[in-house]
């Protein structure tokens, strides 16, 4: 069985909680065919901004030629483990997984939207495969809000941090998770059922 990302395992729950979403967008997502969006691309950059960000470094950000002009009051520390990659076996599955600060028993995931919504992200599993994938308890969400001021300029208007907690069935839900995903890739991608 290959190897899929967190993300292309939210993308299936998400597909699978949806009973009006398509069946071929999905798997052009876990085939790796869809094209990042712009809103998707400016995120990337914004990742790749905190991530060699300097000590001190806050009003103006720039990465992949974008530049981020942050007017929201933003208190993030940026600790030395940043951009971490690991995976775990699930049985039938392999599941990666790559956070954006490890510290301890927390584990950090910097997010881009235009409008935040917390339920959004308390649904999801990315968080919760992240915790059992990497042993932590705590997971906590940065969560910027921005709007595009001009081509590849943004401007970070207001920040959120949200957290949520390992619970006791958490590496059984991502189990759960992980084997019906290798289920359903074994019946509408044979091609990826075999290891690469």
């Amino acid at each position: 069985m290959r190897r899929f990302s967190v993300s292309k395992a939210e993308a299936f729950r998400q597909w699978r909680e949806n009973e009006d979403a398509e069946l071929e967008p999905l798997l052009a997502t876990l085939r790796g065919e869809m094209q990042p969006t712009e809103p998707m691309l400016a995120g990337t950059a914004l990742h790749k901004a905190l991530e060699t960000a300097c000590e001190g470094e806050r009003d103006t950000l720039s990465a992949d030629g974008y530049e981020f002009v942050i007017t929201a009051d933003i208190n993030l520390a940026l600790p030395k483990c940043r951009e971490i990659f690991a995976t775990k076996d699930y049985g039938p599955i392999v599941i990666s997984s790559r956070v954006d600060v490890l510290d301890g028993k927390c584990v950090e995931d910097h997010k881009t939207t235009s409008r935040f919504d917390p339920e959004r992200f308390l649904a999801g599993f990315q968080w919760r495969f992240y915790l059992d994938i990497f042993e932590a308890d705590l997971f906590r969400w940065n969560v910027f809000e921005m709007r595009e001021l001009k081509p590849k300029v943004y401007e970070v208007f207001n920040f959120h941090r949200l957290e949520q907690y390992r619970y006791p069935a958490l590496a059984m839900d991502c189990r759960d998770l992980a084997t019906d995903l290798a289920e359903f890739v074994r019946e509408y991608l044979p091609e990826y059922a075999e290891a690469a």
